[in-house]
């Protein structure tokens, strides 16, 4: 807004200036004077434009992540602490060799963290490659009881990454079930297939994975035992217990990390590796791709499911529930 303030103002200015190339009669008067005016205008348009860019335009990653900190702690206090009462500590690694914890995000960039960790342990590149991360990692990293994980959150830079939840509901039915990489989840996959079309023979739909997850919440009487890859944020990582130094956002990884690495003084130690492979697709296309295919019925269940995550990182569902939907 400001920009083209300032390039339509000089326009009108330039073309005003044009005045004095003719004689002074009272239309050329008032043309100049139109000149001085747009000159007015042209100060206080760059003006206005330079204090909105420096208040909103030019924020910090310090400042950035105070505001997602405190916007963390305010959605908590509505939120009853996320329905929580205890901290989660099965997600948690916790480098004593460098004061870091860390909370894992199925779907949000653990793939890299575990590389840093798994190395930082001693494992070489094959075992890293080769075997569960997870396994590897809590030989090493023994899971701490909850009174030791919050003792530990005090005394060493603790952060988490995040991603909205519908992205990462998109990758983890790419990844995990339609790409058929890892034998059991292939499994998984034939199984909801068959749930939802017994007679039939096909690959699993986004439908019916949104189906699923719809009914194994309702069989479960809540969102606990969903898989990891799917499980809302707020049941990994009970964030309203925890007590984080930074907050990664997915969506703006690179400049978050860099100034995560610099908070907690990791300058030359985290590997800012990429262990999986980047999605070709926009995730615009996907959105349209996928979320068509669901009702909106079923939109509104899944919405709720996972609204707690879009409250508690600051997340908006409003272009996902724009996109067309199917009628049954």
């Amino acid at each position: 807004m400001g920009v083209s303030c300032i390039i339509l103002a000089s326009r009108k200015l330039k073309r005003r200036l044009k005045c004095q190339l003719f004689a002074l009669n009272i239309s050329n008067v008032q043309a100049c004077i139109g000149g001085i005016f747009a000159t007015i205008t042209v100060v206080i348009c760059f003006l206005n434009f330079e204090l909105i860019r420096n208040q909103f335009g030019e924020r910090s990653a310090a400042d950035i992540n105070r505001w997602r900190l405190d916007h963390l702690a305010n959605a908590c206090k509505r939120w009853n602490n996320g329905g929580h009462t205890n901290l989660q500590p099965a997600f948690y690694l916790h480098s004593k060799n460098h004061s870091l914890v860390y909370c894992l995000v199925f779907k949000a960039g653990t793939s890299s963290w575990f590389y840093n960790f798994n190395s930082w342990a001693g494992y070489s590149e094959y075992e890293i490659m080769h075997i569960d991360n997870l396994y590897l990692a809590r030989k090493f990293y023994p899971k701490e009881n909850r009174l030791t994980l919050m003792q530990s959150m005090q005394h060493s830079f603790s952060f988490i990454i995040v991603r909205h939840p519908f992205e990462r509901l998109m990758s983890a039915f790419e990844d995990r079930l339609a790409s058929r990489k890892n034998a059991y989840y292939s499994r998984v996959a034939q199984a909801i297939y068959r749930r939802y079309h017994p007679l039939g023979q096909g690959t699993v739909s986004f439908r019916d994975f949104v189906q699923y997850i719809l009914d194994d919440v309702r069989h479960n009487n809540g969102t606990i035992a969903l898989d990891i890859h799917w499980c809302p944020i707020n049941n990994l990582c009970t964030p309203c217990l925890a007590r984080y130094d930074f907050i990664i956002k997915l969506e703006t990884y690179q400049q978050d990390v860099a100034a995560m690495i610099e908070a907690a003084k990791l300058q030359g130690i985290v590997r800012l590796a990429q262990i999986n492979h980047v999605r070709k697709e926009p995730v615009r296309t996907l959105a349209a791709k996928y979320f068509s295919q669901i009702t909106r019925a079923q939109m509104d269940k899944l919405y709720s499911i996972y609204e707690m995550d879009f409250e508690l990182f600051g997340y908006s569902a409003e272009t996902y529930f724009q996109i067309p939907k199917a009628l049954v």
